[in-house]
């Protein structure tokens, strides 16, 4: 529809620019051979179960990001390198699955994502600060478009920048408490331990209507089958 919105994009079609959140018309026009599909959300939700109960084999620490992303702390002892997760997905479920083994939080995201698709990206122990080094600045939690830039007039372009540069002179660019959570970062310090199955903050429902809806004869179903999904 005029308002539709792309959820997710195959690799395929990325390399035509077309990317989630876009809306459903600048992908046609971007990809006008690709082929669009309405999403099946009950169907992605029961795969998710597969394929979290296959986490949860190998350590009952998983803490979910969505329904196809997880943060896993795996005894060494029982690791196998991400390579057996990633067997068992593919075997079970016929899905293939990036990873990455870090350390700490921080790395073993950015690893896993340089590892996509399909991926598997090993920080060695105590390496995390040399692996992060020479990545973009931008690749860091916290970095985005407004603070990327701030750092770049001040000459930080890599992970390693940030790492060397003095917390006062991050203070001046960034404001002192986001230097001090940056600089611990690009050096790897990543205290946070992996949090399994922690309660929802949030539910909600939301609707795209192809038309506006204006007036409560028109509104209030809509919003009495909102709640009812809630």
């Amino acid at each position: 529809s005029r308002r539709g919105v792309v959820c997710a994009a195959s690799y395929e079609a990325r390399r035509f620019g077309v990317h989630s959140a876009m809306p459903t018309a600048r992908a046609r026009r971007l990809c006008p051979d690709g082929v669009f599909l309405p999403p099946r959300f009950e169907r992605y939700a029961a795969v998710s179960d597969r394929v979290f109960g296959i986490y949860r084999r190998y350590t009952p620490q998983v803490e979910p990001l969505s329904l196809d992303e997880a943060f896993l702390d795996v005894p060494e002892s029982r690791m196998l390198p991400g390579g057996g997760v990633k067997a068992a997905v593919r075997a079970e479920c016929g899905l293939a699955v990036s990873a990455g083994v870090a350390d700490v939080k921080l790395a073993a995201k950015i690893a896993t994502d340089l590892g996509k698709p399909d991926g598997l990206v090993l920080v060695p122990p105590g390496g995390t600060a040399e692996f992060l080094s020479p990545l973009p600045v931008g690749k860091l939690w916290g970095v985005g478009r407004v603070t990327g830039e701030a750092l770049r007039k001040i000459g930080i372009a890599t992970i390693g920048d940030l790492a060397g540069t003095p917390e006062a002179a991050l203070a001046a660019a960034v404001g002192a408490s986001h230097a001090k959570a940056l600089r611990g970062l690009a050096r790897g310090d990543d205290p946070r331990e992996v949090v399994p199955d922690e309660a929802a903050k949030s539910i909600g429902a939301e609707e795209t209507f192809g038309e506006d809806l204006r007036g409560e004869a028109a509104l209030l179903p809509e919003l009495l089958a909102q709640a009812a999904r809630v």
